[in-house]
Order: C-alpha cells, then structure tokens, then sequence
C-alpha cells in the first residue's frame, strides 16, 4: 500500500466532507421547498457524520487531520466556490 497515496486520498474524503456540511448550510438558507429542507437537512447531518468518522479514524491512525496538500487545496476551493455561489444568489434575490 502506498501510504503517501492514501493519506492523499483521507485529507481529501475529510476536506470533501467538510466542505459539504458547509455547502448544505448554506442551500439550507436558500432553499423555499419544505420537502426539498427536509432532504436536504438529512444529507447535512450524514454529512456532519462523515466529518466525524474520518476525524476519529485520522486520531486512530495518528494522522494530523490539518494536512495541506494541493490536491485537498482543490477541493477546499470547489466547496468554498459553491458556497460563494449560493451566498451571491441570496443577495440578488428578490
């Protein structure tokens, strides 16, 4: 096994994980379905879940959960850009 590759692949999964609770927070603001909530508030709290399994599997194999790398940079980027998205549509709603 190529540890370098999978401490890649685990910053990531975390970093995509985070981002997604974010990302859910934010469409929670801008969403007017009360089915569309309900689902969606659902996925924020699997997705809250998966922040906190990887966290406690980062702890057990004595990784540092805060670990840069470029590739885990690229997906904090889309998330933020997604959030970014949603937040500029709030403002130019009516």
């Amino acid at each position: 096994m190529n540890t370098t590759q999978l401490n890649e692949l685990l910053v990531q999964s975390l970093e995509h994980e985070t981002g997604g609770v974010q990302v859910y927070e934010t469409a929670l603001k801008c969403v007017m379905n009360g089915d569309l909530r309900a689902e969606w508030s659902k996925y924020l709290q699997e997705t809250r879940e998966h922040v906190r399994i990887l966290t406690d599997l980062f702890a057990e194999l004595k990784l540092n959960p805060n670990l840069e790398s470029p590739g885990r940079q690229v997906v904090r980027y889309l998330g933020a850009s997604l959030v970014q998205a949603m937040e500029r549509a709030l403002t130019l709603a009516p």
